[in-house]
């Protein structure tokens, strides 16, 4: 088992109380990213909002974008970013230590994707 921590931005400011909405979550070491997210969502770690809200993933830079529309949310992992995020010791390794949830409302969820994807940190 491993220890990873979570954190996530506001959705209003009442929300603001609890920031940056820290929790820790325990992962079994060989976990591939969607098995993660879907822990998350399933603790229920990121609000429900009337009328659905589209979140971006981050673990050093963006990942995937999950949009929900109460009680269903959908993954979609960025092109290039890696879906399986490999447990130690394998090809691709990534030490997934903490991932943040940025809030983008009720933006569609398809338009972060595309803003998403076209954002890189190495150039």
């Amino acid at each position: 088992m491993k220890v990873i921590k979570l954190t996530r931005e506001s959705v209003a400011a009442g929300d603001d109380i609890n920031a940056p909405h820290f929790k820790e979550i325990q992962i079994e070491e060989d976990w591939k990213i969607e098995q993660i997210l879907n822990k998350v969502l399933n603790s229920k770690y990121l609000p429900r909002i009337l009328g659905g809200s589209t979140w971006s993933v981050a673990i050093n830079k963006p990942i995937a974008v999950i949009s929900s529309n109460y009680p269903d949310f959908r993954i979609k992992i960025i092109a290039g970013a890696g879906s399986d995020f490999p447990h130690q010791g394998t090809k691709g390794f990534v030490d997934i230590r903490t991932i943040h949830f940025n809030y983008h409302a009720q933006q569609g969820s398809d338009i972060v994707l595309k803003v998403l994807e076209r954002f890189n940190l190495n150039q």
